[in-house]
């Protein structure tokens, strides 16, 4: 430590620090804590610059989220402290690493530090080493602690009991258990079933707050939707359990709706919005089309142009197709490609299936054929030729079924193609409608010749 300052007028700043009720239970409460400090200051004759209180801040965590702690630091750094004063070394630190990181800072701009109720010498070999072993017993104590609080918090995730005072909207805590409120629940299931119908965030906070006085914010409304305590899941912070609380919606929506938030994408940086950003794909080349032009009002001259042509010059689509002709294109033909796909979801599946039975079974009767020619040729005698024919013939008569796979859901879709809907959809914003079509669409390829021949679903 740095010899204190033989000038009369030495410059303090006190720093106060604690983290929970045990250590207030302790003496080392956030009042007696600065009481401490501000008589030992008075006593020295010292000014005190500031007082910097960090309230229920662990000494372990990353010093930059200790805000008042990095106050009193840029103070140093500008020159305005000689000294700091602390009660004692674990209210400053717990960390090794930590405290050689500040005392570059201090040493750098001739600034001291000094306890109240601990003694420590910096001048010396020994009395630094003091200091190391003071500060690992300090972390090695927060570092057991944490390992213990981790282990009662793993089980009473695991129990269906809460950690916190703190839940969603839509629950409340009853004998440190979450159970649902069915007023808000009812909210939250229209909130899930407005947004699944309108595909529109901004929409959905709107109609909430009209129809129940519920005042979302944009942030809130999306965080709630991604809450999987909705289902009934908690997964935080690496615990998991299942069946942690009632569900207020079913498994199927809530991740309908996750995939629907997932494809939401934000304006380009031009500030304008395209509404197939990444969608648009050309047949030639199989690059991604990019989107150029503006819209003013109801008028637009956004077009979509093949990247590899205009830049590279590797691909022969000239022209672009016109983001509105591709917009009435997919009203008008989105009803055919759904048949189409599905038509070809079908040919697979039943090409899958026939030859996964046909390869299967083909090699248990190579097998048996090869096994006849062996007992034939006298290269293995009756009894072999039973045990392994009769091995064969069951794993022939055992061949299973291959599982089906789950046709895909066009349901999303078909919603966009009633009569009702495009009354809808005129009614969103340019954002809610690209979010609308990355939700059902994966890709549009359009030819060389900017005619569009088909569209692949998500």
């Amino acid at each position: 430590m740095k010899k204190e300052k033989k000038s009369e007028l030495v410059r303090v700043a006190l720093y106060v620090r604690v983290s929970g009720e045990e250590q207030k239970i302790k003496g080392l409460s956030l009042e007696a804590q600065q009481e401490r400090l501000e008589a030992y200051a008075k006593e020295k004759g010292w000014i005190v610059t500031g007082i910097y209180v960090d309230a229920a801040k662990t000494a372990r965590k990353d010093m930059y989220k200790r805000s008042e702690f990095m106050k009193m630091m840029e103070s140093v750094k500008r020159n305005e402290v000689d000294l700091l004063l602390f009660c004692r070394l674990d209210r400053w630190f717990r960390s090794v690493a930590d405290y050689y990181k500040v005392m570059e800072v201090l040493e750098a701009h001739n600034c001291g530090w000094k306890t109240t109720d601990e003694e420590y010498d910096t001048t010396t070999a020994n009395g630094r080493l003091y200091i190391n072993v003071k500060l690992s017993i300090a972390q090695n104590e927060a570092d057991i602690c944490s390992e213990r609080i981790d282990v009662v918090f793993d089980s009473k995730i695991q129990h269906g009991t809460v950690i916190s005072g703190r839940c969603p909207f839509w629950l409340k805590v009853k004998d440190k258990r979450l159970e649902l409120i069915q007023e808000n629940v009812a909210i939250l299931q229209d909130a899930f079933d407005h947004y699944e119908s309108t595909f529109s965030q901004r929409g959905t906070v709107k109609y909430i707050r009209e129809k129940y006085g519920v005042n979302w914010c944009d942030a809130t409304f999306r965080r709630m939707m991604r809450d999987k305590l909705a289902i009934g899941v908690y997964d935080k912070n690496g615990r998991y359990n299942q069946e942690f609380c009632p569900p207020a919606i079913s498994q199927e929506q809530f991740w309908r709706v996750q995939k629907m938030l997932d494809r939401n994408v934000y304006a380009a940086p031009s500030g304008r919005t395209y509404l197939f950003t990444s969608l648009v794909v050309c047949d030639g080349c199989n690059h991604k089309m990019i989107a150029s032009g503006g819209y003013e009002s109801k008028k637009d001259y956004i077009y979509y142009r093949c990247s590899q042509h205009y830049q590279r010059g590797r691909c022969e689509h000239r022209g672009g197709i016109r983001e509105t002709v591709i917009e009435q294109w997919l009203f008008e033909h989105l009803g055919d490609e759904i048949e189409k796909a599905r038509y070809d979801w079908n040919v697979r599946a039943a090409a899958k299936k026939r030859n996964s039975n046909t390869t299967d079974k083909a090699a248990l009767r190579k097998k048996l054929t090869r096994l006849k020619e062996l007992y034939v040729n006298e290269v293995i005698d009756l009894e072999d030729y039973k045990k392994d024919y009769e091995l064969y013939t069951n794993a022939l008569k055992n061949i299973e079924e291959p599982e089906e796979e789950k046709e895909p859901d066009f349901s999303g879709i078909e919603n966009i193609l009633k009569t009702e809907f495009r009354d809808v959809y005129d009614g969103l914003s340019r954002e809610d409608k690209r979010t609308l079509w990355r939700s059902v669409i994966a890709e549009i390829r359009v030819s060389k010749d900017n005619k569009i021949i088909g569209v692949s679903f998500c």
